[in-house]
């Protein structure tokens, strides 16, 4: 993270910008790009340096970033194999100087140590010495081990966080469902009531059904026979009709046949008195 420009004016009266002091995060500095950021700015190499590309204070011009705002696109730097071995190998040192740093020997140089145990002669210290030496070298290794599963025991935790709250959302729905499940099974218990009312209604219906059909059965065997017996009524009073009309056509012919006779009758009743009257002389009948 870069810091903020300060600009403060000059001897001559012109304003330059010079870098706030700041501790940076990355591994190398971006104003010299040798020195590593956990040190303070005033111990950069690069404090009162001249930059020949945007003509300011504070970096080397390798370290610049000002024909890089221009290009729309820019490249990214690839560091050769050489310097990228080199950040490697410093960043390697760094860091053991500052895990030697908490033992009580760290302030001591390399050639201090070298001359104090050149002036040992008994072997044994040295051989301590050396065993300290590896001992502390695996205190160094059991420290990174040590952080690595700490940092996954803090993955952990937050795994943990988040399983307890899906958990927290798994029981709320289990609830849900579990109340969803109280409704379906009155809901359950209230259809059975029902079907249990429609099948006595159907039972009902049914009987009232086999009632119905057996009345009608009883009406058509009824209806039957009252058809059967009024066709018989009906024959009888055809038969009767016929009898009746030959009775009459009877009775008609004897009527004309009495009438016929009493015309004969009549006629010749006439004939004889006619004849009588004829022979006396003419005049009224006698009766």
């Amino acid at each position: 993270m870069e810091g903020t420009w300060n600009y403060q004016p000059c001897r001559n009266g012109h304003p330059f910008p010079i870098r706030k002091e700041d501790t940076c995060l990355d591994f190398l500095c971006k104003y010299c790009g040798k020195t590593l950021n956990v040190f303070t700015y005033h111990r950069c190499n690069a404090v009162n340096a001249y930059c020949f590309k945007c003509r300011h204070h504070g970096h080397f011009a390798r370290m610049c970033s000002f024909h890089a705002k221009s290009f729309e696109n820019p490249k990214p730097k690839k560091k050769s194999k050489s310097k990228i071995q080199r950040d490697s190998d410093r960043m390697r040192t760094f860091i053991e100087k500052k895990q030697m740093s908490q033992f009580p020997f760290q302030g001591l140089e390399d050639k201090e140590i070298s001359s104090f145990t050149s002036s040992i002669q008994d072997e044994s210290v040295k051989q301590h010495i050396n065993k300290l030496k590896i001992s502390n070298r695996n205190f160094i290794k059991e420290i990174a081990v040590l952080k690595a599963e700490n940092s996954k025991s803090d993955n952990v935790v937050k795994e943990n966080v988040i399983l307890k709250n899906n958990l927290d959302k798994v029981n709320l729905e289990r609830l849900e469902h579990g109340r969803i499940i109280q409704k379906i099974e009155h809901e359950l218990v209230e259809h059975r009531s029902r079907t249990e009312h429609l099948e006595k209604v159907i039972d009902q219906l049914k009987e009232e059904n086999l009632n119905l059909t057996n009345t009608r059965q009883r009406l058509t065997m009824e209806f039957k026979n009252t058809d059967m017996q009024y066709n018989r009524i009906l024959h009888d009073m055809e038969d009767e009709i016929q009898r009746l009309n030959r009775l009459k056509e009877e009775n008609v012919n004897r009527r004309h046949d009495s009438q016929l006779l009493d015309i004969k009758h009549s006629t010749r009743h006439v004939a004889i008195c006619s004849r009588g009257n004829h022979r006396r002389g003419g005049g009224y009948l006698r009766r």
